[in-house]
């Protein structure tokens, strides 16, 4: 089976696709990648990858967007819940994939030229779906975790792109959800898909890989805002953080991809901040977890049965899936200014929080394993 995988250039839209890949290809198919930027982050992960637009992030095409479009990336920063956030979302990554023909031509005649059998796509990357109907075979949605457009909106956000091609929807079509039913209920019909946490490749830094193999004599709080945070929402969270942790009987590991910290002068003593790690290699270790509610962050510290505190960053969905986590009880939304000794205290101390977060993990282990939607995919390309 030739597999070909679409997705958008971002980080958190990639990762989640990694252990689908690996079980198709432990299978013994074939998995190409169509993507650029981040999306061909897969490669690390063993996939062959065609770049489609050398040099194309998903930052880069917001910041495009927002050069062209102002008032479209604007409604990226205004808080939405639910339908509304997914409409709003959905309509900018449209807008955004307007701005980009180039990429969109290449997705689809990577796909002509390579004749899958079936097409994994992330749920914002209309080209995918485009490129399957043409070819006539299925399409399969693979959610990021918690708030997925649906084919049908990207479809009737992003009409003059099938129109072009002259194709409706594939006939044939599945979802996988990697949300945990009792987070977000699954929709009927789709595939549940248990999350397995990657976070890139690459050795650990010693100092870090000494702190990890040291068992913490007091709780350790992991504190990570993603792979790409607005600077002034990170730069709030991490005064918070390091006029806290002085006052705080806990060690705080910060990983801060891209934010310089030398403004903030010396760290306390409790304190050990890296660029980049492995996300979930530090969760192991960890009784807590500090986050910009992104959906893979919170995943992760769902995956290891963590309680988590949600500083809320407005845009980009981190809102609404900061309520998502904390109405299933194993997080809490605050405001950055509300961070403090009496907050981390109370969480670490917070019976009802770590119960839930291991009720979730458990249900995240008993998820179908990628080996067995895996099969699902076989009998899909098998039926069509």
């Amino acid at each position: 089976m030739r597999v070909l995988i679409t997705t958008t250039p971002g980080t958190g839209h990639t990762y989640p696709l990694v252990a689908l890949n690996w079980a198709l290809q432990t299978a013994g198919h074939e998995v190409l990648v169509a993507s650029c930027g981040p999306g061909l982050a897969l490669g690390e992960a063993g996939a062959r990858t065609v770049d489609v637009a050398p040099g194309l992030s998903l930052e880069k095409m917001v910041g495009l967007l927002a050069q062209r479009h102002p008032e479209v990336a604007g409604k990226l920063l205004q808080e939405a819940d639910g339908a509304g956030y997914l409409e709003v979302v959905g309509g900018a990554v449209a807008a955004a994939l307007r701005l980009q023909p180039e990429m969109v031509a290449a997705v689809i005649r990577t796909a002509e030229e390579w004749r899958p059998d079936v097409v994994v796509h992330s749920p914002l990357l209309t080209p995918g779906m485009v490129a399957a109907a043409k070819l006539g075979v299925p399409a399969v949605q693979h959610g990021f975790g918690f708030l997925n457009p649906s084919a049908e909106l990207m479809r009737e956000l992003h009409a003059d792109l099938f129109e072009e091609h002259g194709v409706d929807l594939p006939e044939v079509r599945a979802v996988i959800d990697i949300s945990p039913p009792s987070v977000v209920p699954t929709e009927p019909g789709a595939w549940p898909l248990r999350y397995v946490p990657y976070n890139g490749s690459g050795p650990l830094p010693k100092p870090l890989f000494d702190l990890l193999n040291r068992v913490p004599e007091t709780p350790r709080i992991a504190v990570s805002l993603g792979s790409g945070p607005v600077p002034g929402e990170a730069a709030r969270v991490m005064e918070r953080i390091l006029a806290t942790a002085p006052k705080t009987d806990a060690e705080f590991v910060v990983v801060l991809p891209r934010v310089d910290l030398e403004p903030f002068g010396p760290l306390p003593d409790n304190v050990h901040a890296f660029d980049w790690v492995p996300y979930s290699a530090l969760l192991v270790r960890c009784s807590a977890v500090v986050h910009h509610a992104g959906p893979g962050t919170a995943l992760g510290a769902m995956a290891h049965g963590l309680p988590q505190i949600m500083p809320v960053f407005k845009g980009l969905g981190r809102p609404a899936v900061a309520r998502i986590v904390a109405d299933r009880g194993v997080g809490r939304a605050v405001r950055p200014e509300e961070i403090g000794p009496e907050l981390l205290e109370s969480v670490l101390a917070d019976e009802g929080l770590r119960t839930a977060a291991a009720e979730v993990r458990e249900e995240i282990r008993s998820m179908p394993a990628p080996a067995e939607v895996v099969g699902r995919l076989e009998d899909l390309v098998a039926g069509a």
